[in-house]
């Protein structure tokens, strides 16, 4: 997930003050819930689930694994990858059990229930039927090697008490570490014993155990844990501390100076096979994100992780802080989605480019870069679909349109920005307005849903009212080039321009040669008709560059910035003869600019004016 010194200081200070209400660790008092799972013990790829109930006053109980889990977005039913499931009283005599649908058991007899015993299979490599389990949100079981415990994927709850208190004991490996942004109450022998206060605590904490790969970094008052899986060695935890370590440090400085919280773990697995789901990426907690990546080129991979973690790490304002009443109770089995997606996902989206074109992380031809991939990205999607209606109907009737929350999501947060400091002459921007919503709402008090525009129109302008009615509950474009006209940028949806191309060559990749090629000689311009493409061609250098998959955006990039017409160009690319073997050909022609149709094309006003400048610096800080 992707990507100009914000106004403001007391605000950005004040949303760390807020935030930092991160609960103190939970006391070693006795739980309802007492879990013990035995890493030691695998048996078939599976791990048996002990739990000492707590009391129960009613004659029958029905026991739950999640349908779904916040963040995911999809109906994953992890009571699918339970067998055995047994309950017993305290003489050990088994009660009757009936399973009603994949995720919950009814237990008879409820009034002596003591114990329940189950056993659960992995979803990384599962034979079983349904859809394949987002890796990050899944569950690992590779014996004496790594063990990924999304706590949904093993650890359920009874009927109306998950607000219960629960420990859970974990027996490990000889040499085995847990990396998890819990503290252990306890460490006993190969025993961690952690105690949470609800199992809406537990589900926002995933563990993994494995070999002890970690480096703790300080971070604005923060422990910041990475802890890294490869099976490989291709990367190790110090390689991504090296890479986030300046990310971190220019978040903090984005937030105020500290961060708001005491510990936070990157929790990252680096698979050398293909996964399940055929995805790659993280899911965000409170105070962790578990990563499963593919190992690679060391460099690339950290640079991978670095971009997605500039994403996740941003949870930590919101939905943590600032969230709606569905999330604050959220409903593991019966879920009622909210409509506020713009603000959980494309929010922090938004926040994770800015930050990083603020903090000079990056420069601001990198960030209109960014700004671009989103443009594009956004026109695969459904653009008059209202974002809040998508949202609330992103776990079925717009399961294909859940991935413009990275996109329309994240413009939506630039838009609300700038309208903020056009409205405040630069005085008020999205960071100020999230700290005034930290302050009204919190860690622990929710909104209500169809509530929340409302109430940032109070704490802000009533033009911001009319702009959630007509861009993101209704079907109106987003106002980019009022916008970007704001900050003296010309933005047009779609322009004529003249510049230098290749041809308007459409490019593919051919896996077994590994090279570049002409996919379709279709849209050739004048220019590209006097080159010679032809369909198939395999491109091996350009101007004397080797291009490969790997270094294709650069070269194109520094063509495209470099050449200025009447300059000499000389591909190279392998063709096949008459007879079907390669041979190599050169094609060579003096660079013309070739007008063409551009979309999502800017263009800085030449002269512009003083409160446009000064906008400008309000947003970027240049």
């Amino acid at each position: 997930m992707k990507k100009f010194l914000l106004c403001g200081l007391m605000a950005v200070q004040t949303l760390t003050q807020v935030l930092a209400n991160e609960p103190p660790p939970a006391k070693k008092s006795k739980a309802a819930y007492q879990f013990s799972v035995d890493l030691t013990k695998v048996e078939s790829d599976k791990l048996n689930i002990n739990l000492i109930v707590p009391a129960q006053k009613k004659k029958e109980v029905v026991y739950y694994l999640p349908k779904i889990v916040p963040g995911t977005y999809a109906n994953y039913d992890f009571g699918r990858f339970v067998s055995k499931f047994e309950a017993r009283d305290k003489k050990g005599r088994v009660l009757p059990v009936t399973q009603l649908d994949p995720n919950s058991w009814r237990i008879e007899g409820a009034k002596s229930l003591n114990r329940i015993s189950y056993t659960v299979e992995d979803t990384w490599d599962t034979a079983l039927p349904g859809e394949a389990v987002f890796e990050p949100g899944g569950t690992n079981i590779e014996e004496n090697k790594n063990f990924v415990l999304n706590t949904h994927g093993f650890f359920g709850y009874l009927d109306d008490q998950k607000r219960a208190r629960y420990e859970v004991n974990i027996t490990k490996p000889e040499g085995f570490y847990g990396s998890t942004s819990l503290t252990a109450a306890k460490s006993t022998g190969n025993t961690d014993t952690y105690y949470v206060d609800s199992y809406n605590e537990l589900v926002d904490a995933p563990m993994m155990y494995n070999q002890p790969d970690t480096t703790v970094l300080k971070v604005g008052g923060a422990d910041i844990l990475v802890s890294v899986y490869s099976p490989n060695k291709v990367l190790s935890s110090k390689d991504v501390a090296k890479t986030i370590g300046p990310m971190l440090d220019a978040q903090r400085q984005y937030l105020g100076g500290t961060l708001p919280i005491q510990k936070y773990a990157f929790l990252i697995y680096l698979f050398d096979k293909p996964t399940a789901s055929g995805n790659m990426g993280a899911l965000e907690h409170s105070y962790s994100s578990m990563y499963c990546l593919p190992e690679g080129q060391a460099e690339q991979l950290s640079q991978t992780v670095r971009d997605v973690a500039s994403h996740e790490f941003f949870h930590i304002l919101t939905p943590l802080s600032i969230h709606s009443e569905q999330i604050h109770n959220f409903d593991f089995n019966k879920p009622e989605m909210s409509k506020h997606l713009w603000l959980y996902e494309g929010v922090t989206e938004y926040f994770a480019g800015h930050m990083q074109v603020r903090q000079g992380l990056i420069d601001l031809n990198q960030y209109a870069e960014m700004i671009l991939e989103k443009l594009f990205a956004a026109d695969q999607f459904n653009q008059t679909l209202p974002f809040t209606e998508m949202s609330k109907n992103c776990l079925d009737k717009y399961k294909d349109q859940y991935n413009n929350v990275y996109q329309k999501g994240a413009l939506i947060g630039l838009c609300l920005d700038l309208r903020l400091r056009q409205l405040s002459e630069g005085k008020y921007g999205l960071q100020n307005l999230m700290a005034d919503l930290s302050k009204q709402y919190g860690k622990e008090k929710a909104f209500r849903d169809d509530e929340l525009f409302d109430q940032i129109a109070k704490l802000t302008y009533p033009e911001i009212r009319t702009f959630f009615a007509k861009h993101v509950e209704g079907t109106e474009p987003l106002p980019l080039e009022e916008a970007f006209g704001s900050v003296g940028i010309t933005y047009k949806e779609k322009m004529a321009v003249k510049g230098i191309t290749l041809g308007n060559i459409e490019l593919g990749y051919n896996p077994e040669t590994q090279r570049i090629i002409v996919a379709s000689t279709a849209k050739l311009n004048d220019f590209g008709r006097k080159m010679g493409y032809q369909d198939k061609d395999e491109i091996k250098t350009i101007n004397g560059k080797e291009l490969n998959v790997q270094n294709a955006q650069q070269v194109l990039t520094d063509f495209r910035d470099d050449t200025k017409e009447g300059d000499p160009l000389e591909i190279v690319v392998i063709r096949k003869d008459d007879k079907g073997q390669d041979k190599e050909v050169k094609l060579t022609q003096k660079v013309e600019a070739v007008e063409s149709e551009q979309r999502h094309a800017f263009v800085p006003v030449e002269n512009p004016t003083e409160a446009q400048t000064a906008l400008r610096k309000a947003w970027l800080g240049k």
